[in-house]
């Protein structure tokens, strides 16, 4: 089956995806929070992001510590994965809308009603109710400081991680939502793909494919010659440029789905091919592609018994809240685990923060993201509010 008609088969729409956002949403905020409870990768002995140099002092005789590392450096592609597959699947499900809307309007105002309200609310909370609670400066210098108002810039896509005197002495310091990094690259992607609809060009599929190809080209070219504009922002992280591509793969494969054959065979194929290709460093710009059809693949899948535990849609508020919420923790139970060791840290404090964040995540869609996309209604005709999200090749 091709990827087009299992789209018709699903009235437009990936049955996997609800699992996948939520998967990635729980690893991303249980990765976060070993890291946040016992502080970041130390690797004194061996090369930190490169699995080839770590195997190759492993193999000249290092001892367990090498071993740790060189398993460390095996694991870390499925480390880029995770906010890479967020981008792929992003822009997969955002392509859908903008075929169904047709409309530049209705398509940015439909982006804002999903990301504005609960990003607000996040970062109201964070500097309102959080911040005061945990800073370690004086109140009056805490509301009076320049950084302290910086800190709602977030809202509109101006990142800043710090506030006055919060979180200063944590494993991992000052930062307060390390996920907002991705807010200015997720602009992008929507403001690309509106310049898209607004010319035509993404309704038009020869046109669509020539804008692709040319910056596949662009990408690839520039992957290549990784001092001009590097694809990995860290050991952990692609950079923000790269993930706006990736998105517009995940674009790319719903247009043209009728081209795209679902095969158990190819995902263990270009699955493989990821892993290799990030680990040896080959090309961060094939292995990209690979994880993109891993995503999709996956994307369409049936997970019924999680669609039936689990109806609403919390991936997005786990995303935004799982970072305080272990910072906060971190900030709390800490000091009173100081004998405690690495082990029971970790088990405590990411135990706490998967339940603690899934709280906040329920209340977020229940009160705030739920309720902001009901308003949909005013913005689409009822016309079209009821057409099905059909593949393209129709």
């Amino acid at each position: 089956m091709n990827l087009d008609a299992a789209l018709r088969e699903n009235d437009g729409k990936g049955p996997g995806f609800h699992f996948v956002r939520h998967a990635l949403s729980i690893v991303i905020l249980l990765h976060h929070a070993s890291v946040l409870a016992v502080g970041g990768e130390r690797a004194p002995a061996a090369t930190k992001g490169d699995a080839v140099a770590s195997l190759s002092m492993l193999l000249q005789g290092g001892d367990a510590v090498f071993l740790r590392q060189s398993i460390i450096e095996l694991l870390r592609p499925f480390l880029f994965s995770l906010v890479g597959a967020f981008f792929v699947l992003s822009g997969f499900l955002v392509a859908g809308s903008a075929f169904r809307t047709r409309d530049t309007r209705q398509f940015l105002t439909f982006r804002a009603l999903r990301i504005a309200p609960a990003l607000a609310s996040e970062v109201l909370l964070s500097a309102l109710v959080l911040g005061p609670l945990v800073t370690s400066v004086a109140l009056g210098a805490y509301f009076g400081d320049a950084q302290f108002y910086r800190y709602f810039g977030n809202i509109f896509g101006f990142v800043t991680y710090e506030l006055p005197g919060v979180f200063t002495d944590n494993p991992v310091p000052a930062l307060v939502n390390g996920n907002l990094w991705t807010l200015p690259a997720e602009f992008y992607c929507y403001l690309v793909l509106s310049a898209l609809m607004a010319s035509g060009l993404l309704f038009t599929r020869r046109g669509f494919l020539a804008v692709f190809l040319v910056v596949s080209v662009g990408v690839a070219l520039t992957a290549s010659f990784g001092f001009l504009a590097p694809t990995r922002l860290d050991t952990t992280r692609f950079a923000g440029w790269f993930l706006v591509y990736l998105f517009l793969v995940g674009v790319a494969l719903w247009v043209y789905a009728e081209h795209v054959r679902l095969d158990l065979r190819l995902f263990v194929l270009f699955g493989g091919l990821y892993v290799l290709l990030m680990a040896t460093k080959t090309s961060d710009f094939l292995a990209g592609l690979c994880l993109a059809y891993c995503v999709v693949y996956v994307g369409m899948m049936r997970f019924s018994r999680f669609d039936r535990l689990l109806k609403a849609d919390f991936s997005y508020g786990l995303y935004l809240y799982g970072y305080p919420i272990t910072q906060a923790l971190a900030f709390f139970l800490l000091p009173h685990l100081d004998g405690a060791s690495k082990g029971a840290k970790l088990a405590i404090i990411m135990s706490l923060a998967l339940v603690g964040t899934l709280a906040f995540a329920a209340a977020s869609w229940t009160f705030i993201e739920k309720p902001a996309l009901k308003l949909k209604r005013f913005v689409l005709p009822p016309r079209r509010a009821a057409a099905p999200a059909l593949a393209p090749a129709e």
